[in-house]
């Protein structure tokens, strides 16, 4: 498994190594986003940065490594941005059905007061929450216009979603690692 320049990029960047994002090379020498870690076969690793990814894509030492003369990378951004997005809703709704998650700015002030560890998620265009020091805590991590309020609704069966908290440590971990990711994307736009 390739991982190029991996410790220069880390000393460089804003983003630490469990954001890098796994790309495996299917039959047809397109890149294929790895977001689940289960395809098989030759992989690289790249930052969740468009920019550093394209210099990357672009160079020769991936085509060398693959050991082909051509990759087919169109499009691949938006495709990880889009099962970005996907995988971090289906968590989101998984969270619900497991009764971790909270509703709105009441049911997380609640939650947050009876000092559960908690992941808020504000949809794009909502009121911030930067500027409220209850939203600044080290239990708290707090991720602001990366989703749309549609996305919100659709991913927890409810209508005007604007914030959500979600209660479990591990469903935190594993939404957070995928929003730093697609945060990397979203700076870079």
């Amino acid at each position: 498994m390739l991982i190029l320049n991996k410790k220069k990029l880390l000393e460089n960047a804003d983003f630490n190594e469990d954001d890098f994002i796994k790309f495996t090379l299917s039959p047809d020498n397109s890149l294929v986003p790895d977001l689940h870690y289960s395809l098989p076969g030759k992989s690289i690793w790249l930052p969740p940065n468009k920019a550093l990814m394209r210099g990357i894509l672009d160079g020769e030492e991936v085509k060398v490594h693959f050991g082909v003369s051509q990759l087919f990378t169109e499009d691949l951004v938006f495709l990880v941005q889009k099962i970005l997005r996907k995988k971090i809703l289906d968590g989101i709704s998984l969270s619900k059905k497991a009764g971790y998650l909270a509703i709105g700015l009441d049911a997380i002030k609640t939650q947050l007061i009876e000092k559960k560890h908690c992941l808020v998620i504000v949809a794009k265009d909502a009121k911030s929450l930067k500027k409220y020091p209850f939203f600044s805590s080290t239990s708290i991590s707090c991720f602001e216009n990366l989703l749309y309020q549609k996305d919100l609704e659709k991913s927890t069966g409810k209508n005007n979603v604007k914030y959500l908290g979600i209660l479990s440590k591990n469903f935190k971990k594993t939404i957070q690692a995928d929003l730093n990711k697609l945060k990397g994307f979203m700076e870079t736009d």
